[in-house]
């Protein structure tokens, strides 16, 4: 009698997976970065551009991110709300003086919902006075 209960409740067991729809997932699936320009030879101090641009799986998600350097300096965590596949940061770094010959990179780190981080972007500074 015990099993004759049973077997309607394992019948409806796989309906019941359909009936709650799965949560979305809301996931960083690239991180890219550029710098602008790549190589700066001129009178100091040199103003670096970098751009990243996050890419998400679904979209409207909000990202806690933060610009990491080559010197070891982190820019402060910062938030983004993505609307679309992906969106563009960016961070200007402001470096150098007389006579300095420097390479320098960046890169972007997305710290939630994904912990993600781009190639580094390099720059070469090169400073005249």
């Amino acid at each position: 009698m015990r099993f004759a209960r049973l077997i309607p409740l394992l019948a409806l067991a796989p309906l019941a997976a359909f009936a709650r729809p799965a949560a979305a997932q809301y996931t960083v699936t690239k991180v890219v970065a550029v710098v602008n320009p790549k190589s700066f030879t001129g009178d100091c101090p040199a103003q670096l551009k970098f751009t990243g641009t996050i890419f998400v799986s679904r979209h409207p998600v909000t990202v806690s991110y933060q610009w990491e350097r080559s010197d070891g300096g982190k820019g402060p965590r910062q938030t983004v709300t993505i609307n679309a596949a992906g969106e563009g940061v960016s961070d200007t770094w402001t470096l150098g003086s007389k006579g300095a010959h420097l390479t320098v990179s960046q890169k972007l780190h997305v710290l939630a919902p994904t912990g993600i981080t781009s190639a580094p972007a390099t720059a070469k500074v090169n400073c005249n006075r």
